[in-house]
């Protein structure tokens, strides 16, 4: 999949208003001047010249410091430069990258790019789309130039023959789709969408442009159902939720952001010795969170063993039943410490998981509001079991991701 496509989708997806939703948050326009530099950049970014697309977007956020576009997609290109890279060059690329979506989303909570730049930084496992073959792809290329440069015609021939090349690539479907949403053509965006993820109903961005497009035309009903099948193909897609969150606020009825930071994580030297990273907020009492610190320290503990386990052959840390596993001790912990008289849980997302941990529903937040794509084999397995049962979820407990 081609970045500069993806910024530019979602960027028009962030500059509209859609009336049966709330109206665009600040940060997402550009005024006249930065809107001409990131234009620039877009097309550079689809010609593979990087370096020049970023500078053309550090131009685009001088030129506006309100708007958070530019920013997302240095992040983004950040992001992309770490796994080309080695070594310490790497390191810094990936913390750059880090630490402005960081940024960006103090600032702007639901920005969808950066919730996307920050997905791909933690878990860039892809899910199990088609991959394009050689002779489609080089029709997607030139779509994709074209789209850079606002010749919406041409792009969508290439991404027409790109369907035709490759009937199995949805993505191609949806980048049609792109070129009619982009003229307000709703109605014959939704077609292609709904094209694209007939094909491969695993697309979650498919799902999404697509809800769009019955958004703006009104079909409010079918724009959720729509996000819900998003979800389902892949709950770490951040933009899903915040859409449907946003359906559900003007509606009334509220979905909270859980607001879930990892606090600590256990690995391996290759001596195999233990390391426990642990947050230094958590890592004494004297924070007054006795109880969150123990959670922490338990979770990353019971990761170095199953780590151990695995070299044994006799467990693999990265399932869902393993992450289940942790998280379950982990509370069992918290437990035994406020039993000896020491404060509950303080964070307020550990509160809320506690809480649906007592509701035997921990396995299914944890599936749906910390999603790893290595978990698709039980995802997909507990869809089957569960038919409508992200909808029963979210209307029980009004929380996302």
């Amino acid at each position: 999949m081609n970045i500069s496509h993806v910024i530019a989708a979602i960027t028009l997806a962030l500059l509209s208003t859609v009336s049966t939703v709330c109206a665009a948050q600040p940060g997402l326009k550009m005024n006249a001047q930065a809107q001409a530099l990131f234009d620039q950049a877009q097309v550079l970014s689809s010609q593979g010249k990087m370096q020049e697309a970023l500078a053309r977007y550090s131009d685009a956020a001088k030129a506006d410091p309100s708007s958070s576009v530019p920013l997302s997609n240095i992040a983004e290109l950040f992001r992309q430069a770490s796994e080309q890279a080695q070594g310490e060059r790497q390191a810094k690329l990936r913390q750059q990258a880090e630490s402005l979506v960081s940024q960006i989303l103090q600032k702007f909570p639901d920005e969808p790019l950066a919730h996307e730049v920050q997905r791909k930084l933690r878990d860039n496992r892809p899910p199990p789309l088609h991959q394009a073959s050689a002779a489609a792809q080089a029709e997607m290329d030139l779509g994709e130039t074209a789209f850079a440069q606002n010749k919406l015609d041409v792009a969508l021939a290439h991404y027409e023959r790109a369907a035709a090349i490759d009937p199995a690539y949805s993505m191609a479907w949806v980048y049609a789709g792109d070129c009619y949403y982009a003229q307000k053509k709703y109605a014959e965006a939704e077609t292609r969408y709904r094209k694209g993820v007939e094909i491969e109903p695993l697309n979650s961005q498919g799902w999404r442009y697509l809800s769009d497009a019955l958004a703006f035309q009104g079909k409010r009903g079918a724009a959720e159902d729509a996000l819900f099948e998003g979800i389902a193909a892949q709950p770490s897609q951040v933009p899903n939720w915040i859409k449907l969150a946003q359906l559900r606020d003007a509606a009334g009825y509220p979905v909270t952001p859980l607001k879930l930071v990892r606090k600590s994580w256990g690995s391996l030297n290759p001596d195999d010795t233990a390391v426990v990273h642990l947050d230094e907020e958590y890592a004494t009492k004297e924070k007054g969170r006795p109880a969150d610190g123990a959670f922490w320290l338990m979770l990353a503990t019971q990761q170095v063993l199953d780590l151990r386990a695995q070299k044994e052959g006799k467990a693999d840390p990265a399932t869902l039943a393993a992450e289940v596993a942790r998280w379950r001790l982990g509370l069992k912990v918290v437990d035994e410490v406020t039993a000896n008289g020491e404060p509950g849980l303080a964070t307020p997302a550990l509160k809320t998981m506690q809480m649906l941990n007592k509701d035997d529903e921990l396995e299914t937040a944890l599936l749906l509001l910390d999603y790893r794509e290595a978990w698709r084999p039980e995802l997909e397995a507990w869809k089957r079991d569960h038919p409508g049962g992200i909808r029963k979820f979210v209307d029980k407990y009004g929380v996302r991701p």
